[in-house]
């Protein structure tokens, strides 16, 4: 168990003054059974009005709109992490919301599916070494990609993007869920922070359907997900899980800037 602090900065600069901007901020970390969140600030910049919500998911949103014009929109959110899970493992709470369907960012290409059918058999006959059969599925994903910043775009698909051979977290996410799907492994995308990234981050979760239990592993940096993260959302790829959604009146064009840290508590003294 680690106990951290995390703080997320969102920092959006337009061109020209805009206003009527709705968005729709999805960046605040909820309690399960793996991590208690205490959220001690809450900072939006500008705004008229705010509500909270869960989406389908189950991911806390913020959704609120600012009518006066502005050139800069920022948001921050900063609390705390108690993550109880230190290994792999954890009890499903829920399991209707797996998807082990392919999504129009998550369709597998012929050299996928090749990668997959290796593991096919294995997986069918010898399901209680599941998480071995995952683990070294994500190595080889691991060993062919290259993590080479700006070199994708939002709707990179993870076809594309193991084509290319190279891709940040979300492509590692998404063409790990495309093989896992294709595998009938039921699967998700999880966004959300970890100790020493700056900037949010991506994995994935996966489903044992013969113990119940789920494991969460982070294709990126070749692992097991540990206590030194903390999630924020899950859905079927990274469009459920977008931080900053929003529409404006105006004509101006936007630059994002995200910092996220996170550190154990005894790092701040």
């Amino acid at each position: 168990m680690k106990e951290l602090l995390f703080r997320y900065k969102m920092d959006v600069s337009f061109s020209d003054f805009v206003g009527g901007h709705s968005f729709t901020i999805k960046c605040i970390p909820k309690t399960s059974c793996r991590q208690e969140i205490q959220v001690r600030k809450t900072e939006i910049q500008p705004i008229s009005w705010i509500s909270f919500g869960k989406d389908s998911f189950e991911n806390e949103y913020i959704y609120g709109k600012s009518e006066k014009l502005h050139d800069n929109f920022s948001v921050v959110i900063e609390g705390e992490a108690t993550v109880h899970r230190e290994g792999m493992i954890e009890k499903e709470e829920k399991t209707f919301a797996y998807a082990d369907y392919p999504t129009s960012l998550t369709g597998c290409s012929d050299e996928m599916a090749l990668l997959a059918d290796r593991y096919r058999q294995q997986l069918k006959t010898d399901p209680i070494h599941f998480t071995d059969y995952i683990y070294a599925l994500m190595e080889e994903i691991y060993q062919c990609m290259l993590y080479v910043p700006a070199s994708t775009t939002i709707h990179t698909t993870a076809a594309e993007a193991f084509a290319q051979k190279q891709g940040v977290c979300q492509d590692y996410a998404h063409i790990m869920l495309a093989i896992c799907r294709s595998l009938q492994i039921p699967c998700l995308y999880v966004a959300g922070y970890m100790v020493g990234e700056g900037a949010s981050h991506a994995w994935v979760r996966v489903l044992d359907s013969h113990t119940g239990r789920s494991y969460e592993i982070d294709p990126t940096n070749h692992r097991w997900v540990n206590d030194e993260y903390i999630d924020v959302s899950i859905g079927k790829d990274a469009q459920d899980c977008k931080m900053n959604k929003g529409i404006y009146k105006g004509f101006a064009t936007e630059q994002q800037e995200v910092t996220v840290i996170v550190k154990e508590r005894n790092e701040n003294g």
